[in-house]
């Protein structure tokens, strides 16, 4: 069998500041909740942190987090809505669909009906 090696001064040390941490954290209740959130939202939260004079993040998703719990019904329902941005697809993008779309109706013709003529 393998021996346990002997811990050197630093590793013991660290060992009892990480248990006295996480017995600190349980009597008051803390615990890690860990949020994937996609990166295309970095910029804008930093934006947001920065106008506001907050310099950590997790402070300001305690803050959402307190005042979603805090709110009624309605302003949680409010709060929770999906916000989607308006999207105007380009005119490019546009024709190159119909196109491609053209193409697709000319090679398996089905049984659609269409109310433009092909050409």
């Amino acid at each position: 069998m393998a021996e346990e090696q002997e811990l050197t001064a630093e590793a013991k040390k660290q060992r009892k500041k990480r248990e006295k941490a996480a017995a600190r954290d349980a009597a008051l209740g803390i615990e890690k909740f860990t949020v994937e959130v996609a990166g295309v939202f970095k910029p804008d939260l930093k934006r947001v942190m920065k106008a506001h004079g907050i310099n950590n993040q997790q402070d300001i998703h305690q803050r959402l987090l307190i005042n979603l719990i805090a709110a009624d019904f309605e302003a949680q329902a409010w709060m929770l809505r999906s916000v989607t941005t308006p999207y105007e697809i380009p005119e490019k993008v546009s024709r190159m669909f119909r196109e491609e779309s053209l193409k697709e109706l000319r090679r398996n013709p089905g049984d659609e009906t269409l109310p433009f003529t092909i050409i």
